[in-house]
């Protein structure tokens, strides 16, 4: 698709029926078009507004990260707002998934996005650029946000699997808060699911959008994949608050047995401790004319430690 290059993204063009692509929307015919935008600018924003009789603000929408999915069905255009997720795979980040909008007027479609969805492959994201109609552009975009919470989903799971390794074994403070954050990206990933499952179900409710009329059979199984990566996100969250509970309970139980090993081994200094201190006072005290006391205390120090040593030991606690 031939784009118009920007800082942060890309503002492409292309005719639905014959793929052709355009450089800008002057140069396009008066014929269906896709036009996608990825990273939004204000001037891309007002010529899509201008040339498509779009409202702006509507548009502007889309750039709000905080923007939740809702389907808005004007006189002139339809507007449809889905939450994808972003790359989990980025630790300094603010955002779990971000907005995605598509509008379309039943003959044009124009899809605005922050960032790129992130994906397995890159061929299920230029699927969409061989749809030849407005509604099959909607079914492949549908799948495209399906497949990019499968792959993430899938970055969970592999990661909910090694970190229970490092838990029954050994968990450093970094592994610890990158998985912290990863709790945090389930919990959002599955309240975003469940608000793009809502638009999705009022799709199917309305059937004709516009001058569109949608195959519900089509939006079915588009419904049956989305339901799935709804149960699986709330799965992956109840993996991590498993794994994190059994991380809790290794640790008390660890920080129990080094509080044993401590207070033993405190014990055991506590006798030569004694003797020590006692034959370190100005009084009188027995073997104190003798030439070998020295010897005999540190003696009498061993007879009694090393029998409390192994008692200590044969109980596990040193």
């Amino acid at each position: 698709m031939s784009s118009e290059k920007v800082e942060n993204g890309s503002f492409s063009i292309m005719a639905l029926e014959s793929g052709i692509k355009y450089a800008t929307l002057e140069e396009a015919p008066d014929t269906p078009l896709l036009v996608e935008i990825v990273g939004i600018r204000p001037d891309d924003l007002a010529k899509i507004s201008k040339h498509f009789e779009i409202d702006l603000e509507d548009l502007q929408d889309v750039q709000d990260l905080d923007e939740r999915p809702r389907l808005q069905i004007e006189d002139k255009f339809t507007m449809m707002v889905f939450r994808v997720p972003v790359d989990i795979r980025l630790q300094d980040r603010e955002y779990s998934t971000n907005p995605i909008g598509i509008f379309t007027n039943g003959r044009d479609i124009v899809v605005i996005q922050n960032d790129t969805v992130p994906l397995r492959s890159k061929r299920i994201r230029k699927r969409v650029q061989f749809g030849t109609s407005a509604s099959e552009v909607i079914y492949r975009l549908l799948e495209v946000i399906i497949e990019s919470f499968e792959y993430s989903l899938d970055l969970i799971e592999e990661t909910i699997n090694k970190t229970e390794e490092d838990i029954m074994s050994d968990i450093y403070p970094s592994q610890l808060e990158w998985f912290f954050q990863l709790s945090r990206d389930a919990i959002f990933m599955e309240t975003s699911l469940k608000a793009n499952m809502k638009v999705l179900r009022r799709l199917m409710r309305f059937n004709v959008v516009g001058r569109m009329i949608l195959d519900e059979d089509r939006l079915e199984e588009l419904e049956v994949d989305l339901q799935q990566q709804v149960e699986l996100s709330a799965i992956y969250r109840e993996l991590i608050a498993n794994a994190m509970s059994a991380y809790d309970s290794i640790v008390s139980h660890n920080l129990n047995r080094v509080i044993k090993t401590l207070t033993s081994i405190s014990l055991l200094v506590t006798v030569p401790t004694l003797i020590a201190s006692i034959y370190g006072m100005n009084v009188g005290l027995p073997f104190q004319t003798e030439s070998v006391a020295f010897v005999l205390v540190i003696l009498i120090s061993l007879c009694i430690t090393i029998p409390l040593l192994l008692i200590l030991r044969e109980k596990g606690l040193v």
